[in-house]
């Protein structure tokens, strides 16, 4: 909702009496004195809560660990929580006609789902571009939802403004922007923007950076890896997801087999990716949400012959273990 600026942030009630950043490099809470001090005690009220999560995002005071997400509550409470039944948490279908209130809605969730996403899309997209733009504006820390929700709800049409703010980004913002990048600007303007920044990024953010590029889910990032092969020195698990989402094929596969590290591993971690059903214990969520499937595979046992091929010239534990599962993934896949 637009805020009143004399009024406290939390409880929208009583005047500003607190304007202090109570985090390194983040703006301030303007608060109250009683919901200041509830605020350091982790002992907000359910709407209080949501009012500030909805300006601040989920900074150090509203982690998760210090709230449920989807309701409010304060789990780890240092002082008793005052009535809370007197400020209760929005209710979703309660507020479903209000722009304002629905997008502080997917501001406050975790992960916003896609009942929210569904919901804002009914609504004017310049009511919405205006609104997320305020916010934006008001406070900065508010940005990454609301590129994820011009990402999902206002694609090409918020272009301008998410090219704007890309013009006038902090540092290390790429993975918030990325959504934004991806869904409102064409492919390849938005590819090369994204690809830049990381080929910039030094070596210690590089892999993580990376991972702006699977919001692309495109080819196109699997000829980007081959150029950029040589800086990467460790292979985590990192590489794998970003290449199982990025329409990884067999042919590629093989050929990254038969050319050794740190491609091979690479392929390795993404054919387990995109061989595995049911079940994806200890995969990242990205892939729990996004499923990948190894697309013009040839028959499981020509792909067992060529893995097993790759053993006989690099058979480290990691390499036999992976290779073993993607085996097994072939053949429980072979059986159905």
């Amino acid at each position: 909702m637009k805020i009143n600026y004399t009024l406290c942030e939390s409880c929208r009630i009583r005047p500003v009496e607190k304007s202090e950043p109570l985090e390194e490099g983040m703006p301030p809470y303007r608060l109250c004195e009683k919901c200041h001090e509830r605020l350091i005690n982790y002992a907000l009220r359910p709407l209080e809560f949501f009012n500030l999560a909805a300006i601040h995002g989920h900074s150090y005071f509203l982690h998760d660990d210090f709230y449920d997400f989807d309701t409010g509550e304060a789990t780890q409470p240092k002082t008793a929580v005052e009535e809370p039944d007197r400020f209760p948490f929005p209710d979703l279908h309660a507020i479903k006609t209000n722009l304002e209130k629905a997008t502080d809605f997917a501001c406050v969730q975790y992960f916003t789902s896609s009942e929210v996403i569904e919901l804002l899309k009914k609504f004017d997209k310049k009511a919405i571009l205006n609104y997320i733009k305020f916010k934006v504006d008001y406070n900065r820390s508010i940005n990454y939802k609301a590129f994820e929700i011009a990402a999902q709800v206002l694609a090409s049409y918020a272009a301008d403004w998410v090219r704007e703010q890309w013009n006038n980004q902090h540092e290390n913002e790429l993975l918030d922007f990325a959504p934004a990048l991806a869904a409102c600007l064409p492919f390849n303007e938005a590819f090369a923007i994204v690809t830049t920044e990381i080929e910039g990024s030094p070596q210690k953010s590089f892999a993580d950076n990376s991972s702006a590029l699977l919001y692309f889910r495109s080819g196109q990032t699997l000829d980007w890896l081959e150029n950029v092969k040589d800086r990467i020195i460790n292979v985590s698990s990192i590489w794998g997801v970003l290449v199982a989402a990025s329409m990884f094929d067999w042919p590629r596969a093989k050929k990254w087999l038969e050319e050794g590290r740190p491609l091979s591993l690479i392929a390795l971690d993404a054919l387990l990716y995109c061989t595995t059903t049911g079940n994806r214990h200890n995969q990242s969520l990205w892939l729990l949400e996004h499923p990948p499937t190894l697309l013009k595979p040839v028959e499981p046992e020509d792909m067992v012959n060529t893995i097993t091929t790759y053993l006989k010239k690099d058979n480290a534990p990691r390499s036999k273990e992976t290779a073993k599962q993607i085996i097994d993934n072939l053949a429980s896949t072979a059986r159905q």
